[in-house]
């Protein structure tokens, strides 16, 4: 198996690795967006939680990281989908693998040529 991992090109590995990094974006961009413009509103209309205004206050920083993403109303509910921040992660360890791997095989296709 590892042998035929290695016959696939370098360009298929850099475009799963580019197909990782764009759905990479798609992820972050719903997780990001996930509060809106109005998290006050998007807890009450769309997630019928309650909007905790000093929980908030307290946990200000930890609704300006970029990884992991959160968006809470509450101590309770998040607006981010719990399944975001393990795509996340996922995403990032497959686009860097993918490139790696596009590295390796362009390093080992240019040392065979070189030798024969």
């Amino acid at each position: 198996m590892g042998e035929k991992l290695l016959r696939m090109k370098p360009s298929g590995w850099l475009a799963l690795s580019m197909l990782s990094a764009f759905l990479l974006f798609l992820v972050f961009f719903q997780g990001a967006a996930a509060g809106g413009l109005d998290v006050a509103e998007a807890c009450a209309l769309r997630a019928g939680q309650p909007y905790d205004h000093e929980y908030r206050r307290l946990h200000k920083d930890e609704q300006l990281q970029l990884f992991p993403l959160t968006t809470k109303c509450n101590a309770e509910y998040d607006l981010v989908p719990p399944w975001t921040n393990p795509a996340l992660a996922v995403l990032a360890l497959l686009m860097v693998a993918c490139f790696a791997m596009a590295l390796a095989t362009l390093f080992i296709r240019v040392k065979s040529r070189l030798r024969g």
